[in-house]
């Protein structure tokens, strides 16, 4: 070659491409004519591999590059492939031909890194050589496979569904001694046993730190498990007494369970059980009496009497009703979000009637039929909760209340009456509760209630029915609350706005004179009387001609 690149190069291995062997026989030139070594380091440097996963061990005559240690004078000698690595990094100088060495990347004690040119491979563990190459490469590919196979989405979505997911536990918590009353607990929630401690410390307000759990018979839990164990125990016992326990009991697999019904211990595997069984168990609260490393303190009875396991009871149905409710009227604005999100417009339709020409059908502002079910299930929800409320109030009667109620007739309705009144044109889960002993004194709390710049005068039903004796009014009863005009429904309170919109868009956009059309009617044709009539007797529209005339200026201008 002529230029430097060129140049024949005086190293006995790295430069298998510069030798030759010429065939006179055959007239042909046979390239890379040298050891099976040399062609090795000659492709490993045309590769950036390090050469010392080919020769190993063996110092070798090659291209390569030398650096000294601050404070030291031993060269330390890299092969080409790493040299390209360390360049910027460290100032090197070119081996001169004829000198043997080994690159200091595969060595032990070598102040390198030990992948060298790779990202992630050790050069002392790898075997390159011709023999060995193959089988390398195979055992790596089949490393790679499998780490595919561990990262891959459809594994991992496999391993985390076939783990054991935490349960949430809700825990009612007293302090240890403390008086049983199902209102005064405190409510907890964690996943595992030392959350649960530290949780009940802070919110009890203990001066020590929980260590100890004890139930209602003085049971001491120091796990999750006997936690659960416990409840589940607690629930077919309870259940044996009331109903036999049959439902509760079916939802055993009898094939996989190895425990007797009631016998339930900590130390048997939960997933013996059905996952409806414990789900059931853990939707309430369990009663947990906390201690800081004291004894049980009993209570004074040791069994619930009646009234306070009817208490227990009362309270957890209305938790359950609560919390029904407040998903319903997620749901409902979830609902009402996504239609008011869409912005869809109205369809006006013309009627024939006189006093109501235009009707506004559909659009943003109509609820769709799943809004119109989900309200109607909301109110009978509310009207349950109400319900339960008043069994409570009546099952557990204050000694006051009952000295009050004695002397009433039995037959006589209560003084103070509670209704839920929602304004006139309004919707029903707009309303508020009021209160009062007569009609008067109902008006002015619904005026206060319901923030209302008019007085409140006139009652209606639901159905528009005026409400005009105390004795029509039952308790929790829905009412719609009117400052002195008719009753609306709510689609007509829309409809109202809607032709008053119209009516104010017309006039914007075609000016002031845009609505001041009159139709006259049709005369018959034998009538000799003009139509026409002077610029002078021309009147003002009336209100329902307003309504009409926005309507046709309305499609004049759209």
């Amino acid at each position: 070659g002529g230029g430097k690149e060129g140049k024949y190069k005086g190293y006995s291995y790295g430069v298998a491409n510069q030798k030759w062997c010429w065939i006179p026989e055959m007239n042909v030139l046979n390239a890379f004519y040298t050891t099976t070594l040399d062609q090795e380091i000659t492709a490993a440097n045309q590769a950036s591999l390090c050469t010392f996963s080919v020769s190993s061990t063996e110092e070798m005559e090659q291209p390569g590059y030398y650096f000294t240690e601050s404070g030291k004078k031993q060269w330390i000698t890299v092969c080409l492939a790493c040299a390209k690595v360390l360049r910027g990094k460290i100032a090197m100088t070119k081996l001169p031909a004829g000198i043997s060495f080994i690159c200091a990347t595969g060595c032990k004690a070598s102040p390198l890194e030990e992948t060298g040119p790779f990202k992630c491979l050790s050069v002392a563990k790898l075997d390159l050589s011709t023999s060995e190459a193959g089988n390398s490469l195979s055992c790596w590919e089949e490393k790679l496979i499998s780490l595919r196979k561990e990262t891959s989405v459809q594994t991992l979505t496999q391993e985390i569904s076939a783990a054991r997911a935490q349960r949430a536990l809700k825990l009612l918590a007293y302090r240890n001694g403390a008086e049983y009353k199902y209102k005064d607990g405190q409510l907890i929630i964690g996943t595992t046993f030392s959350s649960l401690l530290s949780t009940c410390t802070r919110r009890l307000e203990l001066t020590r730190p929980a260590s100890r759990l004890y139930t209602l018979e003085g049971t001491q839990i120091l796990t999750i498990s006997e936690l659960i164990a416990w409840a589940v125990n607690d629930l077919l016992r309870e259940s044996g007494r009331e109903a036999k326990s049959k439902k509760v009991k079916s939802l055993y697999r009898t094939g996989r369970c190895k425990v007797s019904i009631g016998d339930v211990s900590a130390r048997t595997d939960l997933e013996s059980l059905d996952p409806t069984l414990i789900t059931i168990v853990l939707r309430n609260p369990i009663e947990v009496w906390v201690s800081c490393g004291e004894a049980h303190v009993p209570l004074s009875g040791k069994k619930l009497n009646r009234r306070q396991r009817l208490q227990r009871k009362c309270w957890l149905q209305k938790e359950k009703v609560l919390c029904d409710l407040n998903k319903m009227k997620h749901i409902m604005r979830h609902l009402q979000g996504r239609r008011v999100g869409t912005m869809e417009p109205a369809t006006m339709v013309p009627t024939k009637s006189p006093i109501q020409p235009v009707v506004v059908e559909g659009g943003w502002s109509e609820p769709t039929p799943a809004e119109v079910k989900l309200m109607e299930e909301v109110q009978n929800m509310e009207m349950h909760l109400s319900e339960v409320q008043a069994m409570q109030v009546k099952r557990q009667p204050h000694v006051l209340n009952r000295m009050v109620f004695s002397q009433r007739p039995l037959d006589s309705q209560p003084n103070v009456k509670r209704v839920l009144a929602y304004l006139n044109g309004g919707s029903a889960d707009q309303g508020v509760y009021a209160w009062g002993k007569s009609i008067p004194e109902l008006l002015v709390n619904c005026t206060e209630r319901l923030h209302v710049r008019r007085a409140a005068q006139l009652l209606f039903t639901p159905d528009g029915e005026q409400i005009n004796t105390w004795e029509k009014i039952e308790r929790d009863m829905l009412v719609c609350v009117s400052a002195g005009e008719p009753f609306l429904t709510s689609a007509a309170s829309r409809q109202r706005i809607e032709v008053r919109a119209n009516y104010s868009r017309v006039r914007k956009e075609g000016g002031p004179d845009a609505t001041n059309i009159i139709i006259l009617p049709r005369k018959h044709p034998e009538d000799k009387i003009s139509t026409f009539l002077p610029k002078s007797n021309l009147r003002k529209p009336l209100l329902g001609e307003v309504s009409l005339l926005t309507f046709l200026n309305a499609q004049i201008f759209l």
